[in-house]
């Protein structure tokens, strides 16, 4: 799967989308803990779990961040903290003018869900959680999220923080 561009410069995708995306010179956001741009590769930690600190939930270097995110059954176990700092994440590329994709491991759950998410809190999916999601898949028909990633997203919908 490549990236689909969702919105002009706001793109969706899976790990094989990295490189061109580096290539291309995009921010880059993965929602992803495993994975070529994922946390634990930024971070180079080999235990199960990340290190406490200042990066357990998120790292950044510069245009590129990762979420300390798997895609869990249970939507208490996704972090608010996590997918708060990327959608400012992308909120902050977005106003600077850059590219930036959004991505997790396969490109169906959490990196999808996120951009969703991200929709929601500019104005461009102001509908129910259901009507944005159907609209959402027409435009990333591989939306296809996780039973936690999209109890969360709906949980949290009416309550996303609005950026204008």
């Amino acid at each position: 799967m490549k990236m689909h561009e969702i919105i002009p410069r706001l793109y969706v995708g899976g790990d094989e989308a990295v490189e061109e995306a580096k290539s291309r010179r995009f921010a880059r956001l993965a929602v992803a803990k495993e994975g070529p741009d994922g946390h634990r590769h930024m971070l180079g930690y080999t235990t199960l779990g990340a290190p406490r600190g200042d990066n357990y939930f998120w790292a950044r270097d510069g245009d590129h961040m990762a979420l300390n995110v798997i895609d869990m059954e249970d939507p208490g176990m996704i972090p608010d903290e996590a997918l708060n700092r990327g959608l400012r994440f992308i909120r902050e590329q977005y106003d600077a003018g850059k590219k930036t994709l959004v991505h997790c491991n396969a490109g169906h759950s959490r990196g999808p869900t996120l951009m969703m998410m991200f929709l929601r809190t500019i104005g461009e999916l102001p509908d129910s959680f259901h009507r944005a999601e159907k609209i959402f898949r027409t435009l990333y028909p591989p939306y296809d999220p996780g039973t936690g990633m999209r109890t969360h997203a709906h949980q949290r919908w009416s309550t996303l923080p609005k950026f204008r």
